[in-house]
C-alpha cells in the first residue's frame, strides 16, 4: 500500500500544495495539485510539509458530511471543560 500525504512545499519562496508520496527510503515523489509532473524531494528537506494521509483526510471528511458537515459538528459537538 503507497503512503500518500497532503503536502505543501515552497518553491522559489511559493508555498505549493498537492500530495507527497513515500518512496521506499529515497525520499517523497511530490504532486503539485492539477499536474502529472512530479518532483523527488528528500525526506530530509525542511520545505516539504507534510499535512495528512490522504485516505485518513478523505474518510474523516465523508464522515463528516453524512453528520451533517461542518457547520452542524460544530454548533452540536459536546463542550467539554478540563
Amino acid at each position: 500500500m503507497k503512503t500518500v500525504h497532503y503536502a505543501s512545499y515552497l518553491v522559489n519562496g511559493a508555498e505549493v500544495f498537492g500530495t507527497a508520496e513515500f518512496l521506499n527510503g529515497t525520499g517523497y515523489l511530490f504532486h503539485k495539485d492539477g499536474e502529472r509532473q512530479a518532483t523527488l524531494v528528500s525526506y530530509k528537506d525542511p520545505e516539504l510539509v507534510l499535512l495528512g494521509l490522504v485516505d485518513v483526510a478523505d474518510d474523516q471528511a465523508l464522515v463528516d458530511e453524512l453528520r451533517g458537515g461542518a457547520a452542524w459538528i460544530a454548533t452540536h459537538r459536546a463542550q467539554e471543560v478540563a
